[in-house]
C-alpha cells in the first residue's frame, strides 16, 4: 500500500500518525479503566464514595483521546485517496495514447471509480477498526494482568479461531476476487448500454438480447460471486461474536476447576469479554470490506505497476525550448522514414503506415485526404506525438523528437478530433482574457444566443453535434497553438458553416502565421488548400486539385514521399 502513497503524504503524516497511535492507546486504557471500575463496584469491592467525579472524568477523558485518534487516522485515509486520485490521474495523462488504448477505457473506469471507491469506503472504516484495534489490544493486556491462566486459555480459544477462519476464508477470498472480475465486464456493458442507447432503442430485439444475453449473465453472475462470497464472512461474523459468550462459559465454569479464581476476578473477566463483544465484532464486521479494499488496492497497483512502465517525461517541460533555434531551411515538420503498426504488434494483420517522408512548412495549409482506412487517422497521431514511430524520426524546425522532448513537441499543437470531447470549461489560467476571446469566438460561430461564459466555463455544452464541434472549436482557438489540426470537423456542419470553415476559419487562422492540417473528405474545397497529400494504403503522395478532378483522388497509392 505505501508504495502508492505519495512521498510528501508518507512524510508529512508520520508524525501524525504517532500522535494517533499514542491516543488511541490512551482512550483504550481509558476503556479499559471504565470496565475495571464497573467490575470492581459490581462485585463490591471500592468504595462508590468519590468515584462520581472520577469514573464521569475517565469516561470524557476516553471521549477526547478516541475522538482525536480517529480524526488523525480518518484524514489520514482522506490525504491518501486524495493524493492517490491525483496521482492516477497526472500518470494517465503521462502515458502513451497508444497504451491507454491497450487498457481501456471499462478497465481504467472501473478502477478510477469503484476501486477507489472501495478504497475510500475502506478508509472509512479505518479510524473505527483502528481503534477498536487498539482496545481490544489494551483489554487482553489487563486480562493477562488478572489471571495469566484465563488470558492463556483464552489466547489459544483466539489462536485456534484464527486458524479456522484463515482457512475457511480461502474461498470467499477467490469469490471476492471473481466479483472484482466480473465488474470490468459490467463496467463495458454499462459504457455499450449509454453510447448505444439510441441503436437499442430503436430494435427492440436487440434492446432484449443485450439485456437478456449479455448484461443479464454477467449481472447474475456477479450476484452469485458477491452472495456466496459474504455468506462465509456473514458465519465468521456472527461465530466472532458467540466466541465470546463460549469464552464467558469455559473462565466460569471450566476455568475455576483448573485454576481457581477469586469471585471479583471472575466477575471483572466477564465484564471485560462483555466489554470486548462490541469492538470485536465491529472488527469482523469491517473484515469483507477490508478484503475488497485489499482486491482494490492491488487492481491499482498493478496499474500503477503499468502506467509506470511507459511515462512521457514532463519534468523539463518549463526550462528552456528544445526546438527554439530552427535549423537553417529545415521544414517545421519533417517525417524521415516513418513506418508504424495499428493497433499492435500482437495483431495478426497490423495495418502500417509507411515509410514515409513528410515536409509541411510553416504558415502551410495542408488537407489530408483518402479513403477510410487509408491510414489518415494514424498520420494525424504521428504528427500530433501521440503515436511514436516504429521506425524512423519526426523532427520539429530540424530537431529529431524523442522521448526527452516529445512532450514539448505536442505543446506545438492543437486539435478537435473526429471524436472529440468537449470539455464544460476553457482550462486556463487567466480567466478575465480567455471570457473577452471566447464571447468574440461564440458571437463569430453564431453561439451567443445559446451559451455564454461564466468565468472560464460554458454555461451549457447540451448542444447539437455541430455546434458542439463549434465550441471544441472556440476552445481549440483560445489555445493559440502554431499548429492546428482538424479532423473532419466540417462532417457535422450545415453547408453555411462548412463554407465559412474552409473559406474563413482556415485563412484567418493561417493569415496569423498559423500551419493549419486539415483532415477532410470536402472535395468542393480542396482548392482552398496550399497542398493536398493522400493517403492511401499507408502511403503518402502530393497530389493536385485539378489531378483530384481528374480521377487521381479515387485511388491508388502513389509514391512514399510527400515532401
Amino acid at each position: 500500500m505505501f508504495s502508492i502513497i505519495p512521498s510528501e503524504i508518507r512524510r508529512q503524516s508520520a508524525p501524525r500518525l504517532v500522535v494517533a497511535v499514542i491516543a488511541g492507546f490512551a482512550g483504550a486504557l481509558c476503556s479499559a479503566e471504565i470496565a475495571r471500575l464497573i467490575s470492581n463496584v459490581a462485585a463490591g469491592q471500592i468504595e462508590t464514595r468519590g468515584l462520581v467525579i472520577v469514573f464521569f472524568a475517565v469516561c470524557a477523558a476516553q471521549l477526547l483521546f478516541r475522538t482525536s485518534s480517529q480524526i488523525i487516522v480518518m484524514d489520514f485515509g482522506q490525504q491518501v485517496i486524495c493524493g492517490l486520485r491525483i496521482e492516477l490521474c497526472r500518470k494517465i495523462l503521462r502515458t502513451p495514447y497508444k497504451r491507454l488504448q491497450s487498457l481501456g477505457k471499462a478497465r481504467l473506469l472501473a478502477i478510477l471509480t469503484t476501486d477507489i471507491g472501495t478504497f475510500a469506503q475502506a478508509a472509512q472504516m479505518l479510524p473505527i477498526t483502528f481503534g477498536n484495534v487498539i482496545l481490544i489490544a489494551v483489554c487482553l493486556a489487563y486480562m493477562a494482568w488478572l489471571s495469566w491462566q484465563a488470558f492463556a486459555c483464552f489466547f489459544v480459544f483466539l489462536i485456534a479461531g484464527g486458524v479456522i477462519y484463515h482457512s475457511v476464508e480461502r474461498w470467499p477470498l477467490r469469490e471476492m476476487q471473481a466479483v472484482r472480475d466480473q465488474l470490468d465486464i459490467i463496467f463495458r456493458h454499462f459504457r455499450s448500454l449509454l453510447e448505444g442507447t439510441r441503436e437499442l432503442q430503436l430494435n427492440n430485439a436487440r434492446a432484449r438480447y443485450f439485456t437478456d444475453h449479455v448484461v443479464h449473465p454477467t449481472a447474475h453472475q456477479f450476484r452469485r460471486s458477491f452472495t456466496r462470497a459474504m455468506l462465509i464472512y456473514s458465519l465468521v461474523a456472527n461465530a466472532g461474536g458467540m466466541l465470546f459468550y463460549v469464552a464467558i462459559g469455559l473462565i466460569l465454569l471450566v476455568v475455576p476447576h483448573w485454576f481457581p479464581q477469586s469471585h471479583g476476578v471472575l466477575v471483572t473477566l466477564t465484564l471485560l469479554l462483555l466489554f470486548l463483544i462490541q469492538p470485536v465484532s465491529e472488527v469482523m464486521t469491517t473484515l469483507p470490506i477490508l478484503r475488497q479494499a485489499s482486491i482494490a488496492l492491488t487492481r491499482i497497483r498493478i496499474l500503477d505497476a503499468e502506467l509506470m512502465q511507459e511515462q512521457d517525461d514532463d519534468a523539463h517541460v518549463a526550462q528552456d525550448d528544445p526546438f527554439a533555434a530552427a535549423v537553417e531551411g529545415a521544414p517545421l515538420i519533417g517525417f524521415r522514414g516513418v513506418s508504424h503498426r495499428y493497433p499492435g504488434l500482437t495483431e495478426d494483420h497490423p495495418f502500417t503506415l509507411g515509410p514515409i517522408d513528410l515536409s509541411i512548412r510553416e504558415g502551410e495549409v495542408v488537407y489530408l485526404i483518402g479513403g477510410n482506412g487509408s491510414g489518415k487517422t494514424t498520420l494525424a497521431m504521428l504528427l500530433l506525438g501521440l503515436y511514436e514511430p516504429e521506425q524512423g524520426h519526426v523532427e520539429l524546425n530540424g530537431v529529431k523528437v524523442g522521448k526527452d522532448n516529445l512532450v514539448q513537441y505536442r505543446q506545438r499543437f492543437s486539435a478537435v478530433f473526429a471524436d472529440f470531447h468537449l470539455f464544460d470549461e476553457v482550462l486556463c489560467q487567466d480567466q478575465t482574457q480567455i471570457a473577452k476571446q471566447a464571447a468574440q469566438y461564440l458571437h463569430k460561430l453564431e453561439l451567443d444566443h445559446k451559451v455564454s461564459m461564466e468565468g472560464n466555463r460554458f454555461s451549457t455544452t447540451s448542444l447539437s453535434s455541430g455546434q458542439r464541434k463549434r465550441m471544441a472549436l472556440i476552445s481549440s482557438y483560445l489555445e493559440d497553438r502554431p499548429i492546428y489540426l482538424f479532423d473532419e470537423w466540417a462532417a457535422d456542419q450545415d453547408p453555411v458553416f462548412r463554407r465559412v470553415f474552409y473559406t474563413q476559419l482556415i485563412p484567418e487562422l493561417k493569415r496569423k502565421g498559423k500551419t493549419v492540417i486539415v483532415i477532410s473528405h470536402d472535395d468542393a474545397y480542396f482548392e482552398c488548400a496550399d497542398r493536398l497529400v493522400q493517403v492511401a494504403n499507408g502511403r503518402l503522395v502530393d497530389v493536385s486539385a485539378q489531378a483530384l478532378k481528374e480521377g487521381l483522388y479515387a485511388g491508388r497509392g502513389g509514391s512514399a514521399v510527400a515532401e
